[in-house]
């Protein structure tokens, strides 16, 4: 899947939509002069802790972990005031408009998006730009073995070597992490840690092979990647 979980989005859109409503039931209530005298600091808390979830949701944002939680608790304290006082709504209304809120706010426990939040590390739909270069990679396997193949293409977020053969294919499993050396000429080598994220057939332009996600973000690699030859493909990356 290469897009944003559509939970996060319309997730999103509906927080908006609540820091958007509250101004609204103001002027519908009052007037546009009186807007703010009857907007509560409670109302004004409860209209930015919804924007800040949108955004931190919509982005995938680790932060939407701390702000979710803050988020329906002020909205239901804010809910229960305005039941409470009772000048437009009673208790029963403001309880409904509450428990409405905490299942639309269910929508992040949506497979896709748990996994992305639980690690915004996956954001799979922001495609990296991968450069269509050959550059010897070093595996190293269990018991000090190592294996030696070249690189498909690479980004600054992975790589995808080609050319293993059968029985290494099958050797190596998805979620495995193994440590890699890039040999980017041939005085400059860059050793970092990575997961195989996906093991594919030839399809299309791309070899068969196995596509690693780099486990850290090393500025060497970025650099080194930045510094490929001009010559290189770009292509959009799977």
């Amino acid at each position: 899947m290469r897009k944003r979980p559509l939970s996060l989005t319309f997730f999103s859109f509906f927080m908006v939509g609540v820091f958007f409503s509250l101004p609204l039931q103001a002027i519908y209530q009052q007037d546009l002069e009186n807007l703010i005298r009857s907007l509560t600091l409670l109302n004004i808390m409860v209209a930015l802790l919804c924007l800040l979830s949108a955004i931190a949701a919509y982005c995938a944002h680790k932060s939407i972990r701390y702000l979710l939680p803050i988020t329906i608790v002020t909205v239901i304290f804010n809910n229960w005031w305005v039941g409470y006082v009772g000048f437009n709504y009673n208790l029963t209304q403001t309880s409904i408009a509450s428990l409405s809120f905490i299942a639309l706010c269910s929508l992040l426990l949506e497979r896709n998006s748990f996994q992305v939040l639980s690690n915004p590390k996956l954001k799979w739909w922001n495609i990296a730009v991968r450069q269509k270069t050959q550059i010897p990679v070093t595996l190293a396997l269990l018991h000090g073995e190592t294996l030696l193949k070249k690189s498909f293409d690479i980004s600054e977020s992975g790589i995808f070597l080609q050319g293993l053969e059968k029985a290494e294919f099958e050797r190596l499993r998805v979620g495995e992490k193994l440590r890699l050396c890039l040999h980017f000429g041939k005085i400059l080598k860059i050793r970092c840690s990575a997961k195989i994220v996906r093991k594919t057939e030839a399809l299309g332009i791309y070899p068969s092979g196995i596509g690693f996600q780099f486990e850290e973000s090393d500025e060497k690699i970025r650099a080194a990647i930045r510094n490929l030859s001009q010559a290189s493909t770009a292509i959009v990356g799977l």
